[in-house]
């Protein structure tokens, strides 16, 4: 069995706990003002809280913090593993940030944000008369809160953050974990 599975040896040469607190919050911040701009600025605001825009600037923030904090460690020695941890920790704290801010939003300050949400949403279902399943997710759907789009919202930018936080930790790590042999009794 131990032929099956490797053991590396990881070094962690910076402290991503701390940096990614403060990305990650940044990053949320950043993604929340995309949305509140937007929303406020134009006739039309966004058709759903999280869409390509509040994607690619998520994007850039975990390629942009990833690549800030290679280039602040000593030597610039970076592992696979420290990336992925500070990536996705980015990410998870950037979804949860901009979920409770569309939360504060949809809730306190632009209450009529979440009818609107529905509407959209129930425009792109099935049309109603066609089953009784899609009669049953048009009324779910008319029933949303602003925690319901705050959740999708959150939920759907952690796990874009997934994928971009591999991608992110492939460029930009600088050295290999080596294989460490597992000694026997």
């Amino acid at each position: 069995m131990a032929k099956i599975f490797r053991r590396y040896k990881s070094t962690i040469y910076g402290n991503y706990r701390k940096s990614y607190l403060i990305y990650g919050m940044v990053t949320g911040i950043a993604m929340f003002v995309i949305l509140f701009v937007r929303d406020w600025m134009s006739d039309s605001p966004m058709s759903q809280p999280e869409n390509f825009i509040t994607e690619l600037v998520m994007g850039v923030g975990i390629f942009l913090f990833t690549y800030r904090y290679r280039e602040q460690l000593p030597d610039k020695k970076v592992t696979l593993k420290e990336l992925m941890l500070l990536g996705l920790g980015i990410g998870v704290v950037g979804s949860v940030v901009y979920g409770l801010l569309t939360w504060v939003n949809c809730g306190s300050i632009n209450t009529e944000l979440v009818e609107f949400y529905n509407q959209e949403r129930i425009s792109v279902m099935e049309p109603a008369e066609s089953s009784a399943e899609a009669k049953a997710a048009v009324e779910l759907v008319k029933k949303y809160t602003a925690g319901d789009w705050a959740f999708i919202g959150g939920f759907r930018s952690a796990v874009m953050s997934i994928i971009l936080t591999f991608f992110a930790a492939l460029i930009f790590r600088t050295e290999k974990s080596p294989v460490v042999e597992r000694n026997k009794k």
